[in-house]
């Protein structure tokens, strides 16, 4: 009898241990449910309605997952490939968290393009018009082309800094003077350029490099 007591009682308290256990995971969803926002997007991205749309559906993957684990009990994360709602639940979570990801992949590389120096609309057309990177830094000195003996000013001062990041040591007096000339002739030979002692625009590519 005794033992027919105890049997009873371990089989009570295992029951209201599983109860408590169920309720408690039923009103504690997983934590990974929701989807970290990443610090390395553009905040000041050229479309806002991208950045917007990103929130949302950050915000959207964690509140799907929680309300199917509240109103249906299920975990989405821990997909029962023999019932079609988890199934079709899982699915569709994933999707959007695929989305979500397209859509920071191409807020960090915004990001990435605006540490390099460069500004919103040249990242706009970096990213839609297919323009590299290299042709944008190209048009942003253009001012460059042409420069050439006996010229002076900001631009040649410009040119004496980029030939000496090269590894000269030329003063950087902003006159183009036998010394910049020879130099510059020096640096298009060492390139397998035609060393015309001018910046034309094969040597501001290379000197861009």
């Amino acid at each position: 009898m005794k033992r027919l007591i105890a049997i009873v009682l371990i089989i009570g308290i295992g029951s209201y241990i599983a109860v408590q256990y169920l309720k408690d995971r039923r009103f504690n969803p997983p934590s990974d449910y929701d989807y970290p926002i990443s610090s390395e997007i553009d905040t000041d991205f050229y479309k806002p309605e991208v950045l917007q749309e990103y929130y949302k559906l950050a915000f959207d993957v964690g509140t799907y997952a929680r309300s199917l684990w509240f109103n249906d009990g299920i975990d989405v994360l821990m997909m029962d490939r023999e019932n079609y709602e988890s199934t079709q639940a899982t699915d569709y979570y994933n999707r959007l968290k695929s989305n979500v990801k397209m859509l920071e992949n191409e807020l960090i590389r915004s990001q990435e393009l605006r540490n390099a120096g460069y500004n919103k609309e040249q990242v706009r057309l970096i990213m839609e018009m297919g323009i590299s990177p290299e042709e944008i830094t190209l048009e942003k000195h253009s001012h460059l082309l042409g420069l050439n003996i006996g010229l002076s000013g900001a631009e040649v001062w410009e040119l004496q800094k980029l030939l000496n990041t090269k590894g000269d040591s030329i003063p950087e007096d902003g006159i183009f003077n036998v010394l910049t000339r020879q130099r510059l002739i020096d640096f298009q030979k060492q390139n397998n350029l035609y060393p015309s002692g001018e910046v034309d625009e094969p040597t501001l590519k290379a000197l861009l490099k």
